[in-house]
C-alpha cells in the first residue's frame, strides 16, 4: 500500500470516528453561531450607520437653512435703510433700490418695483436714472418697451449736456438702434459729445467710422485725429484699436 492510499485510509477511519463522537456537529454548530455572530454585528453596523446619516442630515440642513434665513434678514434690514433714505429723496437710495429690483441682485427680482423707484429717481432730476430709464425704455430691458418715452428721456439728458446720454443718442440715430435711423442726427450728436463735451468712446467711435467709411464719410485723417485722441484721453479700447492700426492697419 502507498503512504498516500494508507493517509486516506486513516482519514476515512478519522472522519468515521468523528460521526460518532459528534464532534462534526458540534463544528458545524460553531460555524453556526460563528455566523449568526457576523451577520447580528453587520445589522448592528448597518442599523448605526444610518441612525448617524439621519442624524447629520438635519445637521447640514440647519446649517444651510440658518445661513439663508440670516441672509434674508439682512437683505430686508438694508431695504428697510435705503427705503428710509429714498423716502428722504436720496436718489442715490432710489438708484440702489431700483438696480436691485430690476436685476435681482440680493433681491427677489421685482420690475413693478424696481420701475416705480427708477422713475422716481429719474423725475427728481437724477442724471443717472435718466439714462437708464431712457436706455431700459427703448430696449425693453427690465421694464416694458417704449420707443417714444425712451427717446423723450434721453432728449432730456441731452439738454442737460450729459456727455453719455448724447454719445448714446448719437449712436443710436446712426444706426437705426431702438430709435428712426438718422445718419444726419446721429453724426450731430456724436461729435456734440466728442467736442463739447469732451466724451471719450463718442471720440473713438468717430476716428474708427471716418477711417472705416462706415456710417460716415471715409476721412482717414479725420479718423486717426479722433482715435489718437480717444487714446490719449486714457481710453481702453481706444488705445488697443490705435496700437493696431499703427501696427496693421484695419
Amino acid at each position: 500500500m502507498s503512504k498516500d492510499e494508507d493517509k486516506n485510509k486513516n482519514f476515512s477511519v478519522f472522519s468515521r470516528i468523528s460521526k460518532s463522537l459528534g464532534v462534526e456537529k458540534k463544528q458545524e454548530k460553531t460555524n453556526e453561531v460563528i455566523e449568526q455572530i457576523d451577520i447580528q454585528e453587520t445589522d448592528e453596523t448597518t442599523e448605526t450607520t444610518e441612525v448617524l446619516e439621519e442624524q447629520a442630515t438635519p445637521v447640514t440642513d440647519n446649517v444651510v437653512d440658518l445661513a439663508e434665513k440670516q441672509r434674508k434678514e439682512k437683505n430686508q434690514e438694508g431695504v428697510k435703510w435705503l427705503k428710509a433714505a429714498a423716502d428722504l429723496g436720496d436718489t442715490g437710495a432710489m438708484n440702489e433700490l431700483a438696480y436691485c429690483y430690476l436685476a435681482g441682485v440680493g433681491l427677489t427680482p421685482d420690475p413693478i418695483e424696481g420701475e416705480l423707484w427708477l422713475r422716481r429717481s429719474a423725475e427728481l432730476g437724477d442724471l443717472w436714472a435718466i439714462v437708464d430709464l431712457a436706455v431700459r425704455l427703448l430696449d425693453g430691458e427690465g421694464i416694458e418697451r417704449n420707443a417714444v418715452e425712451g427717446e423723450k428721456w434721453l432728449h432730456l439728458a441731452v439738454e442737460r449736456r450729459d456727455g453719455i446720454a448724447t454719445r448714446v443718442l448719437g449712436y443710436r440715430l446712426l444706426h437705426g438702434d431702438g430709435l428712426q435711423k438718422n445718419a444726419e442726427e446721429g453724426a450731430r450728436y456724436l461729435y456734440l459729445a466728442a467736442e463739447s463735451l469732451h466724451e471719450l468712446v463718442a471720440m473713438r467711435l468717430l476716428g474708427l467710422y471716418h477711417i472705416k467709411g462706415d456710417f460716415l464719410t471715409k476721412d482717414v485723417k479725420k479718423g486717426e485725429y479722433w482715435l489718437k485722441r480717444a487714446a490719449d484721453g486714457g481710453e481702453k479700447i481706444a488705445m488697443r484699436e490705435w496700437g493696431r492700426y499703427l501696427i496693421r492697419g484695419f
